[in-house]
């Protein structure tokens, strides 16, 4: 696992936010989510959201013949299949996604991390293709849509120096900007209540040395190598971070109030 998080340029303020880390399905699954973040923008919190939808990507590329191909839980990426991912990620999903929540009240408004500026990377591996590594986090647009109020739903995309468009994970994004936005809570929002030990039960905390162990000896694989990563980079910006299931409605408020729901993540001293 990566050691070193990226440098962010950006100002910490909004200390209040929490960020919601959640999936990009468009059929219907991803309603406990938006529900959440609905109670939570009810309760006066400020958000920022940040989507997937890694599997809406696979589908509309086995339509296009595309093959699809999985290093380290990181999608491998040429420019037709980065293109799929963008039209679907700050397309469709951002879109139905914004959608829904302001049905629900919510004052959301759809990005991806291109607009502003917002996420520079660079190329993660040759290995991966387009799938970028987030280097820097320009947050003035995110904390001027807070400011206002509004709730900004982000969709995964990052700039390369030249001005390329990078595919970057979901996860990845989440925890690059809770860490730059000084976020008081990063909440990953799934359909599992934490993340499991080999015995299967909730593993309650974890600092950066034992999810080490875990990735090593396969206990933490795939999909949630990334949501483990950009949990303990938050948390070493100073930001609680955690995994929690869709379905527990007081998961965010139990965290917020310092107390433990799903895995949470605890910081190098």
């Amino acid at each position: 696992m990566p050691t070193t998080p990226a440098k962010y340029h950006a100002t910490p303020t909004a200390r209040e936010t929490v960020v919601v880390k959640i999936g990009g399905s468009v059929a219907g699954q991803e309603d406990p989510a938006l529900d959440l973040v609905a109670s939570l923008n009810d309760a006066g919190r400020p958000l920022v959201v940040v989507h997937g939808g890694g599997p809406l990507v696979g589908e509309w590329a086995t339509k296009l013949g595309l093959e699809t191909r999985f290093e380290r839980g990181l999608r491998v990426t040429d420019a037709v299949t980065r293109d799929v991912a963008l039209a679907v990620l700050a397309g469709l999903v951002n879109k139905t996604l914004v959608a829904r929540l302001i049905a629900k009240g919510v004052p959301a408004t759809g990005l991806a991390g291109i607009d502003g500026g917002m996420l520079r990377a660079e190329r993660e591996d040759p290995a991966l293709g387009l799938v970028g590594r987030i280097t820097m986090v320009d947050s003035s647009l995110l904390e001027e849509l807070l400011a206002s109020l509004r709730v900004p739903v982000i969709a995964p995309a990052a700039l390369e120096a030249d001005g390329a468009i990078l595919n970057v994970n979901g996860d990845t994004a989440a925890g690059a900007i809770a860490a730059a936005i000084a976020a008081r809570l990063l909440a990953f929002v799934t359909d599992v209540p934490g993340v499991r030990g080999k015995d299967g039960r909730v593993i309650a905390t974890l600092d950066r040395e034992r999810a080490k162990t875990l990735v090593d000896d396969g206990t933490i694989e795939g999909g949630m190598l990334p949501k483990v990563e950009a949990c303990l980079v938050a948390s070493q910006a100073g930001c609680r971070a955690a995994i929690v299931s869709a379905r527990d409605i007081d998961a965010i408020e139990a965290l917020l109030a310092g107390e433990v729901a799903g895995t949470v993540f605890e910081a190098a001293a």
